[in-house]
């Protein structure tokens, strides 16, 4: 029997027929893999999963199809395909990359016969490839592919140019190679980055195309005759030979017609006819995807999982510190293929952690790479010195800029000392063309760029510059210039025109900052730039990272600051402590700082913002008659300027505080007069005071109609208010929404998995924006959730979380969550001890002034006493009291439970007659927990008398 050519056909008809998979030979029946003839230990099982891979043909193999066949069927652990996958690959040692791990899918081996000349054996194409073999896929340049094959069409020279590392090379391997199968091309590559001398230019070239040189009769007789084959030659590292390779390729276009030439470069060539093809680094995805099947649709993550995974078998990928990981590294392909090598031993977030120092990180290149391509600092090594003098110099400079940054800026902080306008624009030219600086033509001036890599590699260098801290003089006053005009512009510009011009700078006010407090800082700029970065803090909600900052200053310097710089420095404090902490005493010490400041200096608008503060420090830490008055004052003071809008806010807040003393009809009034106004009026800046005052006074009026019984109004109104702030991205406005409208009325209602859902939301925009106040509401909702279910929280957790509350000054009864978890650990009981620190100012009768919720408050104090002491709760009285105050679902509540406690002797008891009066107010279509149980009483009561 004639052997069969392993090419043509897998099929196997001798106990001895092998079937080729590049240096590898396998032979299925004898159980043997070969490489380069010599024969590698591997055992039967994992064999038979390699053979699979290799009858692909380079197809996806499933994790069902290898387990189904491998194991004939037999129920087996995923994790014993996978120690047969990292015994094929340790058998192909250096060559492991050959097996590819496609995430959650299956396998594939990297290597496909050329079926198709197997098939034509009679149609030879002339085609000579010394193209290397890539043992990987290339990701994600599908679309530069196919439009690297339209501009080749169009021309004899094409070059592709991007900045080191970012697979340009690879690239044009891949885009060679496709070529070669698509046209009888034959492919030559010419790789000059181990050229050095321009006179060898020109050899290695010729030797490429295997002829004895360039000389234009070698050409024309070789290359240049009509029926020659068409060539394809790539030349790949040109940048730092680029004259001497650019003569070599002209001549060559100009004696061979038959020959077509693709190049590399990290700059064009500059030569006459000359497409140019800018490659960029992969798409990343955003940073807040948490879909790790969307995130793979992104290269640059895709690369990352699928290289990590090669090398770490049970990797668990969490797709937020992935995607973190694509965006420090720019998508750039060399410094994600370095980070995926070191992920095995440092695990992700470790490599993250780690990017600091991304240059001792990314060493793990491959020994077979070239020199350059090594490790990340020798790919930037290799750039910059290229460069000349000027544009080393100014490289070194721009990387103290963190966001992008236009021409004005360059000039201030890098060429101050220049007077050609045009010095710079020429620099930065260069420097874009050698794909060293990004260019964005989108905006209204153009922007510039440094990939971190580089900006990473450039501070580095600048740390040795004896310019040094002149460098970062003018850039920290060039900052403060920006701040201080994105400070005015707050009082003008809409929200996002505001954004849209200033909040890309943020990344730049945190530099500045950091070297303007620095040892060899300049003091005064640091508080002039946190004296304008108010702005900053709120529009993009880092309250906690402006706490920090302003806490640090005041302390060190606030002897040394003028009066106008405290008063904004103490307001902004105010400010971040009441969001990032929470109504504590040094909140309350900043607003009485900032407010005596601004009444003796006639800042009328930090007048306004203390007030506010204040109101929402003495309102949160259950002063409720005291935040009255500070909203009474901001009325006035709005009023005496004509400020109309600070008026609506004053409105909106007097409401708020009118609800938590009881008031709720009142409140209503007020809060919809408010927003009837922010209706009709669209102010500029929508979180002049911390948040949008819309959505603020939409949530609170949602638990005001609760307490007025207005159920469904009440869910709609909370539902709104949550996505209008979605609509708004800025996390403060939304935590408000979530906490104090849609997390409040679902847990006024009892509907526990309703708060389940929402709470997941205000927790995770609390922490992502250091929103320590939303936070801390969060996780009382949670142990809400938690207990309201039946399931106990640990007496640690409970009494950490008491502490956490009371260090935030946050009152107990600003919410009836703390009574429900008193109730809640009595119903099942629970050691109550945790709660110790609240449960008498939630239970004590004479409290000193009303609270929205003493009605509850008592209701719940009747059903935790003893019956010695509950005899003393008159919750006839209460009810009264809730009546009077029109807070029906109080009222509702208090029947409840009189009506499960009364004797039932057969008689209409007054609690039942009062049941029946409230209920018959409520529409049918009104739902609810309370409601549900208020009706199953009427209807049956014993079987209900014990849900409440």
């Amino acid at each position: 029997m004639t052997a069969k050519d392993p090419h043509h056909d897998t099929r196997i008809d001798r106990d001895d027929e092998g079937t080729d998979f590049g240096r590898y030979r396998i032979f299925p029946r004898l159980r043997t893999l070969t490489r380069d003839g010599a024969k590698i230990e591997l055992g039967p099982r994992a064999l038979d999963v390699l053979w699979l891979l290799v009858k692909a043909n380079g197809e996806l193999v499933t994790k069902d199809d290898l387990l189904e066949t491998v194991w004939s069927g037999a129920v087996v652990e995923e994790n014993n395909l996978q120690a047969q996958m990292s015994a094929i690959r340790r058998a192909l040692g250096s060559d492991r990359d050959m097996i590819r791990t496609e995430f959650g899918l299956g396998y594939r081996l990297l290597w496909r016969r050329n079926t198709q000349a197997a098939r034509e054996p009679g149609s030879e194409k002339s085609v000579t490839c010394a193209l290397p073999i890539p043992l990987t896929t290339l990701l994600g340049r599908g679309i530069e592919l196919s439009e690297l094959h339209g501009l080749f069409d169009k021309s004899r020279l094409l070059t592709i140019v991007g900045s080191g590392g970012v697979g340009k090379t690879r690239t044009a391997l891949e885009f060679a190679q496709q070529l070669g199968d698509r046209h009888s091309h034959g492919l030559r590559l010419a790789e000059m980055a181990k050229i050095v001398d321009p006179e060898r230019v020109e050899p290695s070239i010729a030797n490429a195309l295997l002829i004895p040189s360039l000389e234009a009769d070698h050409i024309r007789q070789a290359l240049g005759g009509h029926t020659s084959p068409q060539i394809t030659l790539i030349v790949d590292n040109c940048e730092h030979l680029s004259g001497a390779i650019a003569d070599a390729i002209e001549k060559l276009l100009t004696n061979a017609p038959q020959i077509k030439i693709l190049a590399t470069s990290q700059e064009p060539l500059e030569l006459r006819g000359e497409q140019v093809y800018r490659l960029g680094p992969l798409a990343v995805p955003p940073l807040d995807l948490t879909d790790i099947g969307a995130a793979l649709k992104f290269p640059a993550f895709e690369l990352l999982v699928e290289r990590a995974s090669a090398n770490e078998r049970n990797l668990e990928i969490d797709v937020a510190v992935a995607s973190a990981i694509c965006h420090r590294l720019d998508g750039l392909p060399l410094a994600l293929e370095l980070a995926a090598a070191r992920i095995a031993t440092l695990g992700m977030s470790g490599v993250l952690a780690a990017l600091n120092d991304r240059f001792n990180l990314l060493t793990a290149g491959r020994k077979t790479a070239l020199a350059k391509h090594r490790t990340l600092r020798a790919t930037v090594d290799w750039s910059y010195h290229l460069l000349d003098y000027d544009e080393q110099v100014m490289i070194r400079r721009l990387c103290v800029f963190s966001s992008p940054f236009d021409v004005a800026a360059v000039r201030a902080v890098a060429t101050p000392d220049v007077s050609d306008p045009w010095y710079a624009v020429d620099i930065l030219g260069r420097l874009v063309s050698k794909s060293l600086l990004l260019l964005d033509l989108s905006q209204t001036r153009a922007q510039y760029r440094l990939l971190e890599s580089i900006r990473f590699y450039g501070l580095e260098k600048l740390a040795d510059d004896s310019d040094m801290n002149s460098i970062m003089s003018r850039y920290s006053a060039h900052i403060l210039t920006a701040a201080r005009q994105a400070s005015e512009d707050w009082k003008t510009l809409s929200t996002d025109e505001w954004r849209s011009t200033h909040a890309s700078l943020i990344d730049d006010v945190r530099g500045a900052l950091d070297w303007a407090f620095s040892v060899n800082g300049d003091m005064r700029t640091g508080t002039s730039i946190l004296a304008c970065a108010t702005p900053y803090w709120v529009q993009l909600s880092l309250h906690g990272e402006c706490q920090k900052r302003i806490s640090d200053a005041l302390e060190q310097f606030a002897n040394l600051l003028a009066p106008h710089e405290e008063m904004a420095l103490q307001a902004a404090l105010g400010t971040a402590l009441s969001w990032a902490v929470g109504p504590t005493l040094e909140a309350e010490n900043a607003w009485e700082r900032a407010l005596y400041l601004a009444r003796v200096h006639g800042a009328g608008e930090i007048q306004l913002q203390a007030r506010y503060g204040l109101w929402l420090v003495c309102l949160r830490s259950g002063r409720f008659l005291a935040s009255l008055e500070h909203a009474r004052e901001m009325l006035r003071c709005a009023l005496e300027a004509c400020d109309a809008e600070a008026a609506a806010v004053a409105e909106r807040i007097a409401g708020v505080s009118h609800h938590f003393s009881g008031d709720h009809e009142l409140a209503c009034d007020l809060i919809q007069r408010s927003l009837r106004w922010f209706d009709v009026n669209n102010p500029p800046q929508m979180f002049r005071f911390g948040l949008d005052q819309r959505v603020a006074g939409q949530s609170f009026l949602a638990r005001t109609f609760w307490v007025l019984g207005r159920i469904e109004e009440a869910k709609d109104v909370a539902a709104r208010a949550v996505s209008e702030a979605a609509r708004l991205d800025h996390a403060n406005t939304l935590c408000c929404a979530l906490a104090e409208g849609q997390c409040t009325v679902f847990g006024l209602e009892g509907d526990i998995e309703a708060v389940q859902r929402t709470v997941a939301a205000l927790r995770h925009a609390a922490r992502q924006h250091g929103l320590g106040f939303w936070d801390t509401y969060a996780d009382v909702f949670q142990a809400w959730v938690t207990m309201e279910s039946g399931r106990p929280v640990p007496a640690a957790e409970l009494a950490s979380l008491i502490e956490t509350v009371i260090k935030a000054g946050f009152h107990p009864k600003y919410s009836t969550l703390f009574s429900d978890l008193l109730l809640a650990a009595n119903r099942n009981a629970w050691d109550t001890m945790p709660l110790f620190p609240i449960t008498d100012t939630l239970m004590r009768a004479g409290n000193l002034e009303p609270c929205w919720a003493d009605p509850e408050f008592r209701r719940a104090a009747f059903l935790l006493a003893d019956p010695s002491v509950a005899q003393h709760i008159d919750l006839w009285n209460e009810l009264e009291n809730a009546r009077k105050q029109k807070a029906w679902s109080w009222a509702l509540k208090i029947c409840i439970s009189l009506v499960s406690r009364e004797p039932q002797d057969g008689l209409i008891r007054p609690a039942d007659q009062v049941l029946a009066e409230l209920l018959e107010s409520v529409p049918d279509r009104t739902g609810g927990r309370y409601i549900e149980v208020a009706r199953s009483l009427r209807r049956d009561l014993p079987a209900c008398a014990g849900h409440i």
